[in-house]
């Protein structure tokens, strides 16, 4: 059998609670068929069962004709089941109900049903296939009412079996779906501003060649959250076993509960609610039912309360803080600062310890933290702007004939963004260009809605729109220049089009190759599955040429160089910016001037006196 990780008795790992106290029994409303998949609401313990009016069925009818339902059971404040179980008459359908994970936090009913593929049916002698999905249900007016479906499920797959976590962000399920490494694997999907990402499989450490099943994560009061599973991949003491693993983590630890919680029969489906000292679990041991409830109690184990200190980090020169500032502690944990700046969830050390920040656009600083004597212990780290120096920043590529931002490239100008709102008198200049097929016309068009579009982005992350400016260059300065014969590869052509970023003071953003996107055969195609033509809905090639020196709105220049005539200035210009410098030609009468531009006149001092040791006779020109 493939073993994923080493499982460990309970008291080898961390441990959930102290098993010397564990104590086991049926609950008193088991039926003589199969419960199973308990779940705590309030005052009520729900679960999944046949209806009561079939008891006197067999097993092979209720399994071939029946439909299992939701039942739910008054429990005491010891967790004990009073009064009689009753169905859920809402879940009284012609599916399978259950098992379910309730959310507080959001009110939210997540519910394994079955399915079936209708379509199938018109088929000659084909069968109904039956899968499972999970759906998602909230209280209106005193009952359960269908609101939304998690929308990742297949007619050739199930996914079900829920778990979510207490901020209702994330969706742990089993599924059978394929490229697992099972029979059945577990997955997560994390929920953004309303939609669900696209499963991820849990991985190795977690998932075998068995059967994983019935995820359960406990509340953050166990000395952190847990995430209890049940397996049949693993070297345990037969069937269904129930582990668990600290989570979120890299799952490497896995703990196996001890008997009586595991034994030789299957034992799966736990749940524990929040605080109390109580669970449940599913057993087929021997007892009333084919599976049956089990009531367990424990002692939670009681650690020291952990102090915090407060760590705020900010920006020596502006006295503003830095939001998103990476911290490396000496514990080799990442904490990330918040808006204002602050790390709040840094441990108190026992000892003095080191942390390194870093963040982009800033010199990494390291900081000796001396031991907490109070909780109120509170340190600042004062980071510092990097001035001419290289910032690495990924440079923005696009597809062949489009100027759309990608996904990508987003995740690189979010991080521009926060840097620039950050220190807003900065500016940043933004040079976009082509690849080399199609004319120069249609390429210096198509590089300004490039730039445009970079613009227009920033913009949206609420950059003050004088802040950025941008401009298109074509098909000029390419990175791979493929002679004529042996033309660029799909990957070459993709590096050329690109938009490169320039801030007054610093040096150009580091290149980095991309390996994702789309490498198009390079056939100009204005169809309107593209959605330049619908947003635009004209025709590069017919439109003007841009008139780049009037696209630069900067108040101060350095000027570099003056020239009798635009060619020899055209040629200069094109030196500086293999240097990597962004000069324009500010004129085109005599004398022709080539110059950068700055926003500030403290700008453009900072700069004179960088360039003045080349460029013998530069000085600043304003523009009024």
């Amino acid at each position: 059998m493939l073993l994923s990780s080493i499982a460990y008795p309970q008291n080898k790992v961390n441990r959930i609670f102290d098993d010397s106290t564990l104590k086991i029994s049926e609950i008193s409303t088991n039926s003589i068929h199969s419960d199973f998949g308990p779940t705590v609401i309030h005052d009520m313990l729900y679960f999944t069962t046949f209806n009561d009016k079939l008891n006197k069925k067999t097993n092979d009818v209720l399994n071939k004709k029946e439909f299992y339902h939701l039942y739910k059971s008054k429990i005491d404040k010891q967790g004990n089941t009073i009064g009689t179980r009753e169905p859920l008459k809402e879940f009284i359908t012609h599916f399978n109900d259950g098992p379910v994970a309730w959310c507080e936090k959001t009110g939210e009913l997540f519910t394994t049903q079955n399915y079936i593929d209708r379509s199938v049916l018109k088929k000659p002698f084909s069968d109904e296939i039956i899968r499972l999905k999970i759906i998602i249900f909230k209280q209106i007016n005193g009952s359960w009412q269908h609101v939304s479906d998690f929308p990742y499920f297949n007619t050739s797959y199930s996914v079900g079996h829920p778990a979510i976590t207490e901020s209702g962000d994330t969706l742990i399920f089993s599924s059978d779906m394929p490229g697992g490494y099972g029979e059945t694997d577990l997955y997560y999907s994390v929920r953004r501003n309303g939609k669900w990402d696209v499963p991820i499989n849990m991985g190795p450490n977690i998932n075998t060649s068995g059967k994983e099943q019935f995820p359960y994560l406990t509340d953050r009061h166990f000395d952190g959250s847990f995430l209890i599973f049940s397996s049949t991949g693993r070297s345990g003491n037969g069937g269904l076993d129930l582990y668990y693993t600290r989570f979120p983590s890299d799952f490497k630890e896995i703990g196996h509960f001890d008997d009586p919680i595991n034994t030789k029969y299957d034992d799966f489906a736990m749940t524990i609610p929040t605080d109390a000292e109580f669970g449940y679990l599913t057993s087929n041991r021997p007892g009333t039912g084919d599976d049956d409830i089990y009531k367990f109690t424990f002692k939670r184990i009681v650690k020291p309360k952990e102090r915090f200190r407060e760590l705020y980090v900010f920006n020596k020169d502006s006295l503003r803080p830095i939001s998103g500032v990476k911290i490396i502690s000496c514990d080799k944990k990442v904490y990330m600062s918040d808006a204002l700046g602050k790390i709040s969830s840094l441990p108190c050390n026992n000892r003095d310890c080191e942390v390194c920040a870093s963040s982009i656009g800033y010199s990494d600083m390291t900081k000796i933290l001396l031991s907490c004597n109070n909780e109120n212990a509170k340190d600042t780290i004062w980071m510092d702007i990097l001035k001419n120096q290289k910032i690495v920043l990924h440079n923005i590529y696009y597809d062949f004939d489009k100027w759309d931002i990608l996904p990508e490239s987003s995740v690189e100008i979010d991080k521009l963004a926060a840097f620039m709102k950050a220190n807003p008198e900065l500016s940043v200049q933004l040079s976009s260009y082509t690849d080399d097929r199609g004319s120069d016309q249609y390429n210096l068009k198509l590089s300004q809605l490039r730039a445009n579009a970079m613009v227009d982005y920033i913009i949206s992350k609420g950059i003050d729109q004088s802040k950025s400016t941008g401009t298109g260059f074509g098909k000029t300065n390419l990175i791979n220049k493929c002679p004529v014969g042996n033309p660029c590869t799909p990957e070459q052509h993709r590096e050329n089009r690109r938009t490169e970023i320039f801030i007054p003071n610093y040096l150009k953003g580091e290149s980095v190759k991309q390996d994702k996107g789309d490498y198009s055969n390079g056939k100009p195609d204005h169809s309107n599955g593209y959605s330049s033509f619908k947003e635009h809905g004209f025709n590069l090639e017919k439109s003007p040429i841009i008139d780049i020196d009037r696209t630069n709105s900067m108040k101060f220049y350095l000027i570099l160089g003056s020239f009798p005539e635009i060619t020899s200035a055209s040629k200069f210009t094109l030196q500086l910016k293999s240097e990597g410098l962004e000069a324009i030609i500010l004129n085109k009468t005599k004398p022709v001037r080539v110059g950068i531009g700055y926003e500030y006149l403290s700008q453009a001092k900072n700069a004179l006196e960088i360039f003045k040791t080349k460029y013998k006779t530069c000085w600043i020109f304003e523009r009024k």
